[in-house]
């Protein structure tokens, strides 16, 4: 997969903005808040229809405008594509590739694939269960619209059960809620159990490649399950566990059960990184996890995805740097930095250029 050229206007703090490609190695550079980041995640939400910032929409479009646009031209699937997403102020986004409207946003996963990789990514060892949640939401999404829509769906049921839990817990429709809650978590515990195993393995290598230490990643369920043998299994045990929590539920006002609550834990050498780890180890780990997030694209569309480094040459040694260097042939890179790095062959774009 390669993105050709990309067109921003109102997005950001660009007005106007053209950049064009190589399908090898790109670089942008230049000073810090002139727009970098901003051209790799408009990149990143055609992939995804998502920042990977933890951004609104109507945070992406132009102070002071009602809406920006996205259009590029990339190559996926054995063919030349163009894609457009429009972000409005006040009303849901528009998505079209090659001129056809998409009704729901579910349709463009898996049309682009990117990875992302920014400084921000070393919280996947540190940081908060929401990051990881996060971070296997983006990745089953680009590669399962089937995923897309459980995890929608669950949202908005969680949502749903814990207003009825907030303002008539007593309510005799509860179990109407619990059921579509056992329905919907079922199919992402499936899901992200299924994923992560499969990056375990991958990262692992990596890992093992790097440094020469084991890695592991652990998936802790939010709801006690045992048995992740079929998503009927999953989905009665997630019923008896909120039999279990009803009570606390009523008095708490929330629901205590479910994929909500999920997490994974990683571990270096048979102790928790997040407790443990050295910042190098972490910083391994966290390069691993997305080296191995290619792998997997790659395993289930036979393309390579575009690879997004937003300033994480600068929190690499060296060493690591030099690894990823390495492996990093055969796919397109776009890499952001404050100065033009030696790599040969790179096509180097001055962020101030991409102004029109």
């Amino acid at each position: 997969m390669f993105v050709d050229e990309i067109f921003l206007t109102d997005f950001r703090n660009y007005e106007k903005g053209h950049v064009a490609f190589d399908r090898g190695v790109n670089i942008i550079y230049g000073e810090n808040a002139r727009g970098k980041t901003n051209i790799l995640e408009a990149i990143f939400l055609l992939s995804s229809a998502r920042s990977h910032r933890f951004s609104r929409e109507a945070e992406m479009i132009r102070f002071g405008c009602e809406s920006a646009k996205i259009s590029a031209s990339f190559y996926s699937r054995g063919r030349e594509n163009t894609g457009e997403i429009i972000l409005f102020t006040n009303k849901k986004k528009q998505i079209k590739i090659n001129k056809v409207p998409f009704e729901k946003t579910s349709e463009l996963m898996g049309v682009f694939n990117a990875v992302m990789f920014c400084p921000e990514d070393l919280r996947l060892v540190k940081g908060s269960p929401k990051d990881r949640r996060r971070m296997m939401d983006i990745g089953i999404c680009q590669l399962s619209r089937k995923y897309f829509h459980a995890l929608s769906q669950y949202v908005k049921v969680l949502g749903q059960r814990n207003k009825l839990l907030r303002d008539n817990p007593e309510s005799k429709t509860l179990w109407v809620w619990d059921e579509k809650l056992a329905q919907f978590g079922a199919e992402v515990i499936w899901f992200r159990k299924s994923y992560i195993d499969n990056l375990e393995k991958k990262a692992a290598s990596v890992h093992k490649d790097i440094c020469g230490e084991s890695l592991e990643l652990k998936y802790l369920c939010g709801t006690p399950v045992s048995d992740f043998s079929s998503k009927e299994e999953i989905r009665r045990q997630i019923c008896c566990d909120i039999q279990k929590v009803r009570e606390r539920e009523k008095k708490l006002k929330t629901s205590l059960s479910g994929p909500h609550k999920d997490d994974f834990e990683i571990v270096i050498n048979g102790c928790p990184a997040k407790l443990f780890g050295s910042q190098g180890q972490q910083r391994t780990a966290a390069l691993s996890l997305k080296m191995a997030e290619v792998g997997i694209i790659l395993e289930h569309t036979g393309e390579m995805p575009v690879l997004l480094l937003d300033d994480v040459m600068s929190e690499l040694d060296d060493f690591r740097q030099e690894y990823l260097i390495r492996n990093i042939k055969d796919m397109q890179v776009i890499i952001t930095c404050t100065s033009p790095l030696k790599y040969k062959n790179a096509k180097k774009i001055y962020v101030e250029d991409v102004k029109q």
